[in-house]
């Protein structure tokens, strides 16, 4: 029996009201999934009756297998079922009418995807987006800024909108082990968004530092094998260390090992990384956007506002190796509420129950 039938036979089987649609491994540790699987882990335990669905991590541009795979569940569910898509996901149906003439759908967007990239691939998502978003019945957004966007560039009425903020949780400390260089945490998915590219331009060339990078290789595959083969040919494998995908303990070590944060990601549906590391008291260097700053603040943060050449890297040496400095950004991080996971989790069911 092929997956599909046999995935499709336990749909039918089950009383789900909802299912939702993910792509790739929802165990991952970057934003988006620890923010799905507090959904999935928060469901299972109070036994909500949605049903979680694997998909293809080649969304969100699908192959003709992927599709059919997704059909193939579809087409043998009853008509009172309510679809749930992460943003992903949606954004590679624009030729699947039956999906949206026949359910009720939900989209989860982090951001839209035409943020992700430059050129023709940008219009290419912006021109999907503003034909498909037409035909989803409710959106969930995680932050205060994707609502309006959604609002004044798609004109999706705000009174379908909910703003369900991630669950950010306190990671376990570890005894930080001492080190002569300074080292930096980033976490996200090797994709072109985060720029990672020119990160690495900034800090190759800087003594005594280390990079530690978590992150999902097989989203954008291309863009992958460009930043390992960047570092490898500037001799950075000491100095720049990818980690991949990670268990929760690694994650925690290395929050706990490292000096700082770095994000340098354009755009973030909320932040969720820079939370952790804002709660666990790691000073954060970031790119300044009105989300970022709307989610970790100002205290204990340096920002900058431009991906000029020698913009971070000045940033960094000014800042980074002064030791007075690194204290008065630590003393002054102040703890910021957020929503527990539960508490999170708890209100993206309300949401998608009101729908």
């Amino acid at each position: 029996m092929s997956p599909g039938l046999h995935l499709r036979k336990k749909l039918i089987n089950k009383s789900n009201k909802f299912i939702f649609f993910y792509p790739g491994n929802i165990k991952q540790k970057t934003g988006g999934y620890i923010y799905e699987n507090n959904i999935y882990e928060y469901s299972k335990k109070n036994n909500i009756s949605i049903h979680f669905n694997e998909l293809s991590d080649n969304y969100p541009f699908p192959s003709n297998k992927d599709l059919k795979y997704l059909n193939n569940i579809i087409t043998n569910l009853h008509s009172d079922k309510i679809l749930i898509f992460d943003g992903l996901v949606l954004e590679g149906l624009a030729k699947e009418e039956y999906i949206f003439n026949n359910f009720k759908t939900i989209a989860l967007i982090h951001h839209p995807l035409y943020l992700e990239f430059r050129g023709k691939k940008s219009d290419y998502f912006l021109d999907i987006a503003n034909k498909i978003y037409k035909k989803v019945d409710y959106f969930i957004v995680t932050s205060s800024d994707t609502k309006k966007l959604l609002s004044k560039k798609f004109n999706i009425n705000s009174n379908i909108i909910s703003i369900v903020e991630p669950g950010i949780e306190e990671l376990k400390k570890y005894k930080k082990t001492p080190s002569k260089s300074v080292k930096l945490l980033t976490c996200g998915s090797i994709i072109e968004r985060k720029k990672y590219d020119y990160l690495i331009n900034e800090i190759q060339k800087i003594n005594s530092i280390e990079l530690h990078i978590i992150g999902d290789t097989s989203r954008e595959t291309k863009y992958s094998a460009k930043i390992k083969k960047q570092i490898i040919d500037n001799k950075l494998t000491k100095k720049i260390i990818l980690h991949g995908k990670v268990s929760q303990i690694k994650l925690e070590k290395l929050y706990s090992q490292c000096d700082f944060y770095i994000s340098t990601s354009k755009y973030e549906g909320f932040g969720m990384s820079l939370a952790n590391a804002s709660i666990s008291k790691l000073p954060i260097i970031s790119y300044e956007t009105s989300t970022i700053k709307k989610t970790i603040g100002k205290s204990g943060v340096l920002y900058f506002n431009n991906f000029n050449k020698g913009t971070l890297q000045k940033l960094i040496v000014n800042n980074c190796f002064n030791k007075e400095i690194y204290k008065k950004l630590k003393k002054s991080m102040t703890k910021k509420k957020y929503l527990t996971n539960n508490q999170s989790a708890k209100l993206f069911i309300k949401s998608i129950s009101n729908a």
